[in-house]
């Protein structure tokens, strides 16, 4: 997002951003006029959604709309209709769209374009996992059909690779849940990523990076350089998207075996790339490029560009850095560097002047401390987090927090119960608070867990109801900041929500533990995905926790 901000905010357009996280480094650009808060998109309360952001589009008479990101383009594709009305949006044509997020279609037309695939097939059911291990040796990919759909918008399906057949099974059974998947030999390479704009399938603006730094067993990359675009590897991407006659912006995906010259086609992303910071910082400005091409028509655009940079997610960078110290190097599946290389590369860039940040810029640098600011309390949090846990374990903290916790639950006028999915715990307290509390006061219930709208699972259904709550209407609501600035107490239920919480929101002066109330583990742990005993005795220590104050505060009156 970032990336796309910067470019339209330099050539004079004004930005505004729609929901974004609240510890994304975006918010902090200098080039965002406004931050529209906009509800979390869900198949069955979409209506609100529509209509977020149709009065939106309405009052801010957008030149364009931008998707930014898979779960923001899916549902304004398939809410077309509804949103064009209200303004223009880049949108890809719907053949299009439905053809190029589906990975089995993309491989097919690749075949038939004959660009280089490694071995595949394509399985429907369990019952073919036995052709799998006579076929492919370890370590096998598995691709589900897609990455993301409209109904499970925040959840990401991804590649994965199987390194024993032992877990094969298993593996297939879960991905086959979402629609066929795709078996592929493993190759080993590094990513390299071929960058358009087209227009009817016509390239306008083009780019190539190759990627120095990218997850061990592969995906996404951290650390990228620029080059020159090789010409069959923008042979065999036009000969895919010339098939659609496509519109747009893309990125197409290869394999390079740098020892061998040997390559082969992964994917076609159909939106704005995690690499876009360095196409733009090399001299291929593509949003601005985009922009022009949907709103003013233009197709003439600067195809020059600087090779050589180097460009660095930092917090991402940092964690592959971790790990690539610590792999096994005897095995050449990995996608590790030598530890000197790794020193040489980034001393070499630095000192040549080629080295580029995603996020820090000196016509824009507060997104860049932002992050920087966020590592530096990653890095620090790995010593202080353990420490904090046995802090708030200790019988000092204890009684502070039990007294905070206990008058807040009694006086608060709005109370926020907060767990991961809002599915389990938090609906359980909220339903025995709104049982205490008068009139007056108002008692709510949120998840973080980026998908709403989802019910409690059978087990929780059925706990609850032999504790008399009824949970089988339950529907969860996503965690806004909007919920938590309008709360005056929240309670959280395990480390993990209440690490979360203070990371992602203004609230540590208002957060409290609702096992700190009564005399029990100052944790109450999620029962998600276990047996109906252990259901039931985390909500009765829910249930103790909640009605101990309220118990306390009869007995004194």
């Amino acid at each position: 997002m970032i990336a796309v901000i910067r470019s339209l905010g330099r050539g004079n357009i004004e930005v505004h951003i729609g929901n974004p996280s609240p510890q994304n480094p975006a918010r902090a650009s200098r080039y965002v006029s406004a931050i529209h808060d906009i509800p979390a998109y869900s198949p069955d309360q979409c209506h609100r959604w529509i209509k977020a952001v149709q009065a939106i589009m309405t009052r801010e008479q957008f030149d364009l709309v931008i998707p930014c990101s898979d779960p923001t383009q899916i549902p304004l594709q398939q809410h077309r209709k509804e949103l064009e009305p209200h303004g223009k949006i880049y949108l890809l044509d719907d053949a299009v769209f439905k053809t190029i997020t589906n990975k089995i279609s993309v491989n097919s037309l690749a075949r038939k374009a004959g660009v280089q695939l490694p071995r595949e097939m394509v399985i429907h059911s369990a019952n073919e996992a036995p052709l799998i291990k006579d076929s492919f040796k370890i370590p096998i990919v598995l691709k589900p059909t897609s990455s993301f759909d409209s109904n499970h918008i925040g959840e990401r399906r991804t590649v994965q690779k199987i390194y024993s057949y032992d877990k094969l099974d298993s593996a297939i059974a879960k991905m086959l849940n979402y629609g066929p998947v795709t078996i592929q030999e493993n190759f080993i390479g590094c990513g390299v990523g071929v960058e358009f704009l087209l227009n009817q399938g016509k390239p306008l603006l083009e780019f190539q990076h190759i990627r120095l730094h990218e997850p061990l067993h592969g995906g996404g990359s951290y650390y990228r350089k620029g080059m020159a675009v090789t010409p069959h590897l923008r042979e065999a991407a036009l000969a895919i998207l010339g098939q659609l006659k496509y519109t747009g912006v893309a990125m197409a995906e290869f394999k390079i075996n740098l020892a061998t010259g040997n390559w082969i086609f992964i994917e076609i992303n159909g939106r704005f790339w995690g690499s876009l910071p360095l196409a733009i910082a090399s001299g291929a400005d593509f949003p601005l490029a985009l922009f022009k091409l949907i709103v003013d028509q233009q197709t003439e655009h600067n195809t020059s560009y600087r090779t050589g940079l180097c460009c660095r997610y930092w917090t991402g960078d940092f964690n592959w850095q971790l790990a690539n110290i610590r792999a096994d190097r005897s095995d050449p599946t990995l996608a590790t560097r030598p530890l000197s290389t790794v020193l040489k590369e980034t001393i070499v860039s630095t000192l040549a002047l080629k080295e580029r940040s995603d996020t820090l810029t000196l016509d824009d640098p507060m997104p860049g401390l932002v992050e920087l600011r966020q590592l530096t309390s990653t890095i620090a949090q790995r010593f202080i987090r353990p420490i904090r846990r046995r802090w708030l374990q200790s019988q000092l903290a204890r009684t502070r927090l039990k007294s905070r916790a206990r008058i807040a639950l009694l006086q608060a006028q709005t109370v926020l119960f907060v767990c991961k999915g809002n599915i389990c715990r938090s609906p359980f307290a909220h339903q025995i608070a709104k049982r205490l509390f008068p009139p007056n006061r108002t008692c709510i219930s949120a998840g973080y867990y980026p998908k709403a709208n989802r019910p409690s699972p059978a087990t929780a259904v059925t706990a609850a109801a032999q504790m008399g709550i009824d949970l089988s209407e339950h529907r969860s609501i996503q965690l806004t900041e909007e919920l938590v600035n309008s709360a005056d107490a929240i309670f959280v239920f395990d480390f993990e929500n209440y690490e979360r919480l203070i990371a992602d929101y203004n609230c540590r002066h208002k957060l409290h533990l609702v096992g700190a109330m009564s005399s029990g583990p100052i944790w109450i742990d999620d029962p998600y995905g276990q047996h109906i005993d252990q259901f039931i005795a985390t909500y009765e220590k829910i249930s103790k926790a909640i009605t101990t104050p309220f118990n306390s505060k009869a007995s004194t009156s």
